[in-house]
Formats: structure tokens, sequence, C-alpha cells
């Protein structure tokens, strides 16, 4: 919990009359727009503002306060620095919230308030020193703008993407289907936070594009269409881009600026970015186009069903449970690229057999050598600093000295990592990929190297001051002189104050120094007892470190040499201002070496996680598509199988084109079917982005889509009930699915009533099985679809088996083939402690309702057999009937009664045991 505020509103009754007038009157705000007014020594906010940052900084609202009077009162609430930076950083980055800034340029009892800067998830460029001053954001950032028109009578989408971190402009155009497939598959590749769209459109088109945006948690942004106009584009992107050597310097010869629908949505975001306006990015970005066919395809509901990546809510806690998704299990990286790079890759599996393959060769030799893993992870990837932000502040000319250090720091130890990685590390994959880059890299940094060493002061750094160096000029060494003698004189200043206090200097009593307080003494909260009645010696603050002081002789001592530094800082603005001038040269190549150990952070972080898993994963062996098979022998669900108390039952898949290439899986519930589907497709996922996979042994074909619908989900916030989420999604699978694709489904048709959803679902069924020919898991209790089989050859049947003893039932997890015998329902229910009447009720009215489906005969113990018998009594019965109404009209009772009975003799001659046995229990 954070320190509650103790700071106090220093205004006067009229004042706060004045500022809560102010106040209510601007404009209305969404919910999650949070304004803060910037009161120079803290931050205040008010209204429901107040109450909700009371309740998420301080976990209660009496730090609230009531200022003003009626009829103009409203609540506030005060934060001091360092809580406004938490709570803007988790508003912006966790919650994807706004933020407003208000400055008042009068005085205190003047309200002229102004919106001094504002942000949001994918505009942040006003809370960078915040958000990135010293902190290694892992979390991406980028915003998208959409545009819509279309070609002869087809929809068009134009699509732009801003990542200012790694600044590139991405844009791409395609046509879509009226439910947005090809964009949603795009929002699922880019991950934006933030969307911007033309004010005023009310369209059925419109609605539907913002609903595709609110499934996948981007946050929406309104703007005017004229923003979207692109008639200043050429000149914008002249000013932004970074052209290649030789390459002709004007953006009109650039092949994505003929696409016209993305060239208006590229202009909404620079002017939305303000990206002109700041001379740092100047001539830094790249504009490329998105190549779709590099990665599979996949839909937020595959996000979601196979749990990839943490839910919205407990984003802020990626590390905190092991198990929570894909991408926590797998993020071992240890920089801030590296976890930005892994949440990328999860979201783009490749379809490139030769890269996937690459990547596998990595993690293999990381896998088998323990030692070239561990030095890795422990010695040398932890050291590397976010090397992505550093190159942002190289090209913008913001760097500071400790920035150059940083990079100093870094490239100095990647020599002995290359040694290390050379000597270990005989994969021409990891050649090609890392260590040939590196190499080149390192000597490209030679010169870097060279002015940090030159330039600054490397002993002072160590201590955490960073200085251009003594030598570099006269006045330089004269000041440096002076500070050294000061600080020879502070540290005699030690024994004294041992002595004085019967401390043992260096022990009991230690001086140490920082950027805040400058010199000072430090004792133990256990010897702060020395201190007590000692008129001389000032204390500066006390916590569990212990004790910060001074006495009269370390103040004055102090001041000098806070003085002596301040004049050398002062003196060294204009030496830094060159240096950081010289080393924005470096950028490109700070931001290529980022790339390179960010991919080799992502692929360690692979290897340990296979290593780390209870059973070590395998590396699965990558096929053509052409090869049509899906094999995994004994797969796991990797989250699950990680979690405490859990014994995971593991299970074969074998799809063969031709073969079996759809399996219906029947079964109790909770008996193992959704967490059978889900593993599939989750190690189907992995394999493509280069992971080893939860298996005894894998071979998988080349897949160009993962399609899921997985559970029932209620969108009643978005006007969405279940079944019509269910059929949006079934019909984008129908609608993009290909032989090539995984299909995940699980229990669809259960949002209408039970003969239409049965009739929808084997519909979907047959449709994916004949004509489509997917590699299909379809999880289903409509036991009627299992007929299938007779009817597509390459359609098997599976179940989860469950064992009923004293009438007590145990799920046993088993995935094996043939259908359910019989229904477990109300053994479930029991396990969920419903009352004994309810559970008899339910009794009675199945056997009402089963219509005789569950009587025994000979036979019956086989689910096949006891099918097959049953289809062959249903054609004898309706055969019967059919006769019966065939019988002439003009008969007598008595000869009608004759006709049915010869008849019935008829049938009966067949001996079908289920007629048999119906006849028994009439």
């Amino acid at each position: 919990m954070a320190v509650q505020p103790n700071q106090q509103f220093s205004m006067d009754p009229p004042t706060q009359q004045s500022f809560v007038r102010f106040f209510k009157s601007l404009p209305e705000k969404l919910e999650t727009t949070i304004r803060f007014f910037n009161r120079s020594d803290y931050y205040t906010l008010h209204g429901s503002d107040a109450l909700f940052a009371a309740q998420e900084v301080f976990k209660t609202t009496s730090v609230c306060k009531m200022i003003g009077a009626e009829p103009h009162k409203t609540e506030g609430v005060i934060l001091n620095k360092s809580n406004f930076e938490t709570f803007v950083r988790d508003l912006l980055l966790v919650k994807q919230y706004r933020v407003e800034v208000y400055v008042n340029q009068g005085s205190a009892k003047n309200q002229n308030w102004i919106l001094e800067y504002k942000g949001s998830p994918g505009n942040l460029s006003h809370f960078e020193d915040i958000l990135f001053g010293n902190n290694d954001i892992a979390v991406g950032v980028s915003v998208i703008a959409v545009k819509l028109g279309t070609e002869g009578k087809s929809r068009v989408v134009g699509l732009s993407c801003v990542d200012v971190v790694s600044t590139l402009i991405s844009v791409v155009e395609c046509q879509d289907n009226e439910s947005f497939s090809n964009l949603e598959s795009l929002i699922v590749t880019l991950a934006p936070k933030e969307c911007l769209l033309i004010q005023g459109e009310g369209s059925y088109e419109f609605q539907t594009l913002k609903q595709v945006m609110e499934r996948n948690n981007v946050m929406v942004t309104l703007r005017k269409k004229n923003e979207f106009a692109s008639d200043s584009i050429i000149n914008d992107l002249n000013t932004l881009i970074k052209f290649k050597k030789g390459q002709k310097q004007n953006a009109q010869s650039l092949p994505e600026v003929n696409l016209n629908l993305a060239m208006s949505a590229t202009s909404a975001l620079i002017k939305y970015l303000d990206l002109t306006s700041d001379e740092g990015h100047m001539n830094q970005f790249k504009l490329s186009q998105i190549e779709q066919s590099r990665y599979i395809k996949l839909d937020f509901a595959a996000i979601k069903a196979l749990n990839i990546e943490p839910h919205i809510d407990t984003i802020s806690n990626l590390h905190g449970n092991p198990a929570a998704s894909v991408l926590t299990l797998l993020d071992k990286c240890r920089t801030a690229h590296g976890h930005r790079l892994i949440a990328q890759w999860v979201r783009q599996p490749l379809k490139d057999l030769s890269l996937i393959k690459e990547r596998h060769d990595i993690v293999e030799l990381l896998v088998q050598n323990n030692e070239l893993r561990s030095i890795l992870n422990d010695d040398y990837l932890k050291r590397i600093p976010d090397l992505q932000q550093l190159a942002k502040k190289l090209a913008r000319k913001k760097s500071t000295l400790q920035d150059c250090y940083k990079i100093y720091l870094c490239v100095s130890h990647l020599p002995k990592m290359l040694e290390q990685l050379l000597s270990d590390g005989n994969v021409t994959a990891l050649k090609a990929m890392i260590t040939d880059p590196l190499k080149e890299l390192i000597e490209d940094m030679d010169k870097f190297q060279q002015l940090v060493e030159q330039t600054v002061d490397l002993d002072a750094a160590e201590k955490g001051d960073f200085m251009v160096k003594p030598g570099f000029a006269d006045d330089f060494k004269t000041l440096k002189d002076a500070m050294e003698e000061i600080e020879e004189i502070i540290q005699r200043q030690l024994n004294k104050a041992a002595s004085d206090l019967c401390l043992e200097a260096g022990k009991t009593i230690k001086l140490e120094s920082n950027q805040q307080f400058g010199y000072y003494f430090r004792v133990t909260l256990k010897e702060e007892k020395a201190l007590r009645n000692k008129k001389h010696y000032t204390i500066l603050d006390s916590n569990k470190a212990g004790v910060r002081f001074r006495n009269d002789k370390l103040n004055e001592l102090n001041d000098d040499f806070i003085d002596a530094r301040n004049k050398y800082l002062e003196r060294q603005k204009d030496v830094i201002t060159e240096i950081v001038g010289i080393a924005a040269g470096y950028s490109e190549t700070v931001r290529t070496l980022s790339g390179v150990l960010a991919c080799l952070d992502v692929l360690t972080a692979f290897a340990s996680a296979a290593i780390s898993a209870n059973k070590v994963y395998v590396r699965p062996k990558m096929v053509p598509s052409e090869a049509g098979e899906l094999c995994l022998s004994q797969v796991r669900h990797p989250c699950l199988e990680m979690q405490q108390g859990v014994d995971y039952i593991a299970n074969d898949v074998d799809f063969k084109r031709d073969q079996c290439h759809f399996c219906i899986i029947t079964g109790p519930n909770m008996g193992g079917k959704s967490t059978y589907i889900r593993s599939v497709g989750v190690t189907a996922l992995m394999a493509h982005i280069g992971s080893f996979v939860p298996c005894d042994k894998a071979t998988i074909s080349l897949l160009d889509c993962i399609l899921a619908r997985v559970g029932a989900d209620d969108s009643q916030l978005k006007g969405l009930s279940t079944f019509m989420v269910e059929m949006i999604e079934t019909a984008a699978i129908l609608k993009t699915a290909t032989c090539n694709s995984l299909v995940i489904i699980d229990e669809l048709g259960r949002g209408t009533s039970t003969y239409e959803g049965c009739g929808i679902a084997w519909s979907i069924a047959e449709h994916l099985a004949r004509d489509i020919k997917s590699y299909c898991l379809f999880a289903t209790h409509f036991h009627e679809i299992t007929k299938l089989t007779e009817e597509i050859p390459t359609v098997k049947n599976q179940h989860v088996t469950a064992l009923v003893e004293d009438n007590k039932l145990t799920l046993l997890y088993r995935v094996k083939p043939g259908i359910c015998d019989q229904s477990f329902g109300l053994h479930v229910a029991k396990m969920a402690n419903f009352p004994p009447e309810v559970i008899e009720f339910a009794k009675r009215k199945q056997a009402e309702l089963e219509n005789y489906q569950d009587v025994d005969f000979e036979g019956s113990d086989n689910p096949e057999k006891k099918r097959k018998i049953i289809q062959e009594g249903e054609v004898l019965i309706s055969q019967f009937l059919t006769k019966c109404k065939a019988l002439d009209q003009s008969l007598s009772d008595a000869e009608v009664e004759n006709q049915v009975s010869l008849l019935k003799k008829d049938i009966l001659s067949h001996k079908n045991p289920y007629i048999e046995a119906l006849l028994a229990v009439s």
C-alpha cells in the first residue's frame, strides 16, 4: 500500500470555491479518462477521479477530502510525485486509460488552468520520462489507424501501425468480409493498444469494426475525418523516414505510398502522435508493408481459448504465476526487449519452415548445453539494459552520460559472450542469426567505446556519478582537484564522528553519499540511541536501512563539495551536448544490436522453459503442409501440468490426411475434453514460434491458421448474446479455415434449443470434415453427431472415460477410441453437492425425456454395437409405421387388427434386441 498523503490542500476557502467552479465547468469526459492537476510540489485529483485514485493507490477512500462549500463542493485527493508516476504508469500501460494533466498558468487564486499534456495507451510521448526514464518497460506500445473503402463490390481495409519505440511505420491494405476476420487477424498480430477511427460513422459496418477492437481490448479513439486526409503525407514521410544509402531521398518513390487508404490512416497517426513537431523523430522511422503471409492466422477467440496471454486484469503481475498463460510460462527472458519480443512472437507463429527450424536448432543447442544456457542467463543477458529505448534516446539526442555509460558497459561484456557462443555453439543457425551479426556490431561499436573512454570519468561512473573526464579541459582538472580535496577532508570526518559517538568506523557507523543528500553518516536503527542528546548532529531521515545524519562540520564540507560539483556539472553541459551529438550516430547500430540480443534472449527463454517443465519438452519434427500430418504422442497442456497438485494425464493425437483428420470427442463434463483439445492447439502454436513442445514425440505439418470456438462467453455489454458470439466466431472459422488449418471447437450449439443446436453443430462439423477437410477436434455433448463416422471415413470418434463404482464417479482423463456410452451429468451434479431431492427429480425427468433410449438389451454394453442395433431397430419401426399408414381405409377393425398383427410378426422375425427390449418395457 502507498504511503498516505501528508500534504494539505494549500487553498483558502474562496480559492477552493473558485477552483471547484472551474473544475465543474470542464467538458464532460469518459470514465476511462483521468484528470490530474499539477500543483508544483504535488498533484491532485477531484470528483470521481479522486475516489478512483484513492482506492487504487491507497486502497481506501478515507484519504479523500471535501473541498469547497455548497453548492460547489467536490472530493479531492493528493498524490506526491512518486505516487503520481506509479499511478500514471498503471493507468497507461496496464489499465489502458487516458490521462490528462492540467497546470495553472496564473497565481494560486486565479484559476487559469490549461491542459498541459495528455496521453493514451498508444500515445505515450508526453509521459516517456515517467514511464521509461529509469524503468525497463516490458510492454510493447503501438497505435493503429483504420480506414475503410471499396474496390468494386469488395470491402477494403487500410491499416497503418506506428511503434515509436522501434521507430517503425507498418502499413497494409486488404480485402475483408463483413465480420472483418482479416483485420482481426492483423490486430492479433500487431497487438496495438489503441485504434483511431473516423468520428461520426454510425453504420452497421462501423459498429462491427468497433466491436472487433473492443473484443481485442484495443482502446478506440474517434478522430475527425479531415485528419485522415493524406494531402501532406509525402512531406511528412520525407521528414520522418530514414532512407537507406543509395536510396532516392523521396517518399514518393516508395511502393507503400500507393496504398491510398493506408496512407490516409498513416496521416491520421502522424497528426495524433504529433510526430513531425519533435526534432528527435526526424529521419528516424522505417516504412514497411505488413506481410500477412509470413504468419499463421490467429483470431482473438484462439488467443483466448488457448490461454496464450494472461488476462488484462493480471497483466501487471506477468511473472507472478508461471502457469497463468503460455506467455508467462515461456517468458523467462532477462531483458526488457526480450520480454517485448516474446510477446510479439507468441502472436506471430511462423509459416516459414526454414525459419522455424533455425529457431529449433538454436533452442536444441541451448537445451543440450546446460553450461552455455546458464552462463547466458546468469552472467550476460541480465546485464543488458533496454537497448531499444536507449537507441531511441540516442537518435533524439536526449541521452545522458548515464545512458552512454549503460551502452558502454553492455557492449564491453559482449566480446566474452561472443567468445562463449563461438566455442560452445557450433550450429549454423546460431552463426547466421546471432554470432555473425554480433561480431559485426561489436566492431561497429568500437569507436563508440573509445568515445566513452575518452570523455566519461569511468571511476566516478562506477560510483553512480556521471561526469566528463577531468582531463578533458584544464578548468575541469582544477574543479575536480577541488572536489577530491574536499572529499579527503570528508573521509577524515568519519573517524572523528565514530570517536565522538563511541562507534566503530566503517562498521557500526558508515560514511555514504548519494545524489539527493550528498555526503552523510549512517548508523543502524539499533545504534540510533548514540545520537540522542547530541545537539551538533542533524538527522536527515530514518528508514529500515538505518538513520542518516550529519554533524556541523560535515554539513559545511558537504555544502562546499556540492557547490564545487555543481560548478563542474554546469561547465560540462556544452561538452555533454557535443558527446551526445556524436553518440547519436550510433543509434541505428544500438537498435540493431538490441534486436539480435532480444532474439538470443527469447530463444534462451524457450530452452529454459523446456528444461524447467515437469517433463522436458521435445523438439517437434516440422514437415511441409503437403505431408498432412499432425501426430502428437502423449501431449500435455503446458500450463496445467505446472500447477501444484496436478498429476497430468497425457494423451495422443494422430491426424493423417485422407485417413483421419477430424475427431469427435464425447464424454462427461470435467472429464478432460476441453483440456485435451486445447493442449493440441497450444502445442501446435508453440512449435510454430520456435519453442519445444510438451510431448514425448511430435510431427507437425505446417499450418496456415489456428482457429477456435471454445466455451460460452456472454458479451452483453457489447450487445451480443452467448449464442451470437458463438455464431460470429464459428462463421469466421468457416470463412477462414482450409485443409491446412487446425480448428478447435468445444460445446457448439448450446445457446439455443437442443434440436436446433444439434442441427447447427452437425452441419458445421460435416462441412469442416467433408468440404474443408481441416484438422479438427470437435468436443460435444450431442451424441447424435458421432454418427458422422458412418458417412465420412476420415472422421473418428473418441471419448474421455470415467468409472462409476458404488454410485461414485471417478474421472480418468484418458482419451480412448469410440463414443461415450452414457451421460454422467447427474454424477457431476452430485459432486457439486446438489440437494438429494433435486438429483432424484432430475433422474425421473431424465427417464421421461430419454424415451426408452437407455433400455438395456443384448449388445448394449458396447457403444458402437448398441448404436447399430438401435439404428436398425428404428429403420424397422419406421417401415412398420409406413405400412400401417398404407393399409386400406375400407378394412374393418378386425381386418386392420389382423394386418397389424402380421406386420408385427414380420418385424419380430428380424429378432432386433432393441425392439424386443422396447416391447418388454411397454
